[in-house]
């Protein structure tokens, strides 16, 4: 893997040598900012890239407290191949000099997704096949999953079964995992979701419904644990959302979210036994 190491590392250099303008994600945490801020307490990463060709992405991973402030650098590539099309998105990691990533294959309806590490026993971790079909305007999708370590295979199946209903279906190998999600629109205003886990009994409905052409509500019940949260939801300009999540027993959260990375994003979240000592995180990308 010596060789594919330098491949990428060289790849990453050439940023500022050969790609075009950069942009760069900024994301930063500040931790129970009610009892003060400070600079140990403030968490940060950065994410700088750039397009060297068509086919052709580099950039690197910065955070800001880690052991090594550059945590990783990428490469995004994409090639044709034969019929179909090759996507690759690989990190070199500083601290372990390991690289994984996912490889991707595509042609048509099919998809060939590996999951790839250089550290694990076995370089290709898992491998999974998607293969998605529309008929009468309805889309169904199948995706078996190979996980080589264990020797496991994993099952997801969607379907819809009519224009208003989609089943997801979600099985491992042993039964360790049986979940089902059933989405069903019942009028133009009201959306009802209902995710069971039949390996533990457990289950949860949820249902949005539209206040207005701005506001929704989306109250979301366990039915298992009794527990109920609900979230309000309004549309703000330059296709902005503002998220209000209250969950009785634990924490009261507001998320601000743009369409767009180019836009700023922001969560704050606090505790119900301490509202005045939030988690602050905000998060923006800029062009260059």
């Amino acid at each position: 893997m010596t060789s594919l190491r330098a491949v990428v590392l060289a790849l990453a250099l050439a940023v500022g040598a050969h790609a075009g303008a950069p942009s760069a994600t900024v994301n930063l945490k500040h931790g129970s900012i009610g009892s003060g801020i400070s600079a140990d307490s403030l968490k940060g990463d950065v994410t700088i890239e750039s397009a060297v060709s068509d086919d052709l992405t580099v950039g690197l991973e910065y955070e800001h407290g880690g052991s090594n402030a550059i945590k990783s650098l990428f490469a995004k590539i994409s090639q044709k191949f034969g019929d179909g099309d090759v996507e690759a998105d690989l990190n070199l990691s500083m601290d372990s000099n390991d690289i994984s990533g996912e490889i991707e294959y595509k042609n048509g309806d099919s998809t060939i997704t590996a999951q790839v590490n250089s550290a694990a026993d076995n370089i290709v971790e898992s491998v999974e096949f998607t293969r998605t079909s529309t008929s009468g305007g309805l889309t169904s999708s199948f995706t078996p999953k190979y996980t080589v370590a264990d020797k496991s295979v994993n099952l997801e199946a969607s379907a819809d079964l009519d224009k208003d209903t989609n089943l997801l279906v979600k099985l491992s190998e042993g039964g360790s995992v049986a979940d089902v999600e059933v989405n069903h629109q019942l009028d133009s205003q009201t959306s009802v979701k209902v995710e069971a886990q039949l390996q533990d009994s457990g289950a949860q409905v949820e249902v949005t419904r539209e206040i207005d052409s701005d506001n929704s509500i989306r109250p979301r019940f366990d039915i298992k644990s009794k527990h109920l949260t609900c979230a309000w939801v309004r549309k703000l300009s330059g296709a902005r959302t503002a998220t209000l999540t209250v969950d009785p027993d634990n924490s009261v959260e507001f998320e601000l979210e743009a369409d767009n990375d180019n836009d700023w994003s922001a969560t704050v979240s606090a505790p119900m036994g301490d509202m005045g000592n939030p988690d602050v995180s905000v998060g923006r990308k800029f062009e260059f």
